[in-house]
């Protein structure tokens, strides 16, 4: 079956991917939707925002960076 394709595919499939914390496949989720229906602003701007979001969580601070070295 062609997930892009689907109608499975969703905002509320990604909505649910979300709330159990799977935020690469809600954006895999948003980006079929947007080739889709690429007239859609609503799906780009989610689309984007969750990028940001993905990029803000994956940030080491540089204190945890620092503890993770061995000191020893």
């Amino acid at each position: 079956m062609d997930l892009e394709r689907s109608k499975i595919l969703s905002k509320t499939l990604a909505d649910i991917y979300l709330d159990q914390g799977y935020i690469e496949k809600a954006i895999d989720i948003y980006e079929k939707l947007s080739r889709r229906e690429p007239e859609n602003v609503l799906y780009k701007q989610r689309l984007s925002s969750l990028k940001n979001e993905l990029k803000e969580k994956n940030k080491t601070p540089a204190f945890k960076k620092f503890l993770q070295k061995k000191l020893w």
